[in-house]
Order: structure tokens, then sequence, then C-alpha cells
């Protein structure tokens, strides 16, 4: 959970947004805030756009869909793949 590994940052983003959930008696507004706050001070996540990953994390979460951190669309200023659906 604390290495810099795919998998160790899905499961970082995924304890994150659970507890952020708890933190603010499940208002999805305030975890959201919440889980920005947790992000901007992990050095892990200073290259992703903090919003976009934020919004796919709990769609994901919420789908059941697995996470692709390698999506550049969730990186600062990063485009969409050609042909995405998550533009």
């Amino acid at each position: 959970m604390f290495g810099k590994g795919p998998h160790d940052l899905a499961a970082t983003l995924s304890e994150m947004e659970y507890r952020a959930r708890q933190a603010v008696n499940f208002n999805q507004t305030e975890a959201a805030q919440k889980m920005a706050e947790w992000l901007a001070q992990d050095r892990r996540f200073d290259s992703f756009d903090k919003g976009r990953l934020i919004e796919r994390v709990r769609d994901c979460k919420y789908r059941g869909a697995v996470l692709d951190l390698t999506d550049p669309q969730l990186q600062k200023g990063g485009e969409p793949r050609p042909l995405d659906r998550w533009r």
C-alpha cells in the first residue's frame, strides 16, 4: 500500500476514498474535497490531475471497474486516448 507500483497506488486510492467518505458522514462533495487534501500531501500523486483522479476512482469503485493509472488523461494536462469513451 505504501509502494509506488500500480497495485499499491490503486490500493491507496481505494482506501483514501473509503476513509474520506467515512470522515464526512458519506457526503460525496465533502468526501471529494477531503480526498483532494490527502492527495495533495502524498507525493506519489503529484503528476496526476487530482480532480480527474478522484472522479475516476469513484467511478471505478461504484461500477466495479479496474482503475488504469496509465491513462494519460489522468495526468496533469493529459489528453484522452484516441477513441476513448472517458472524454
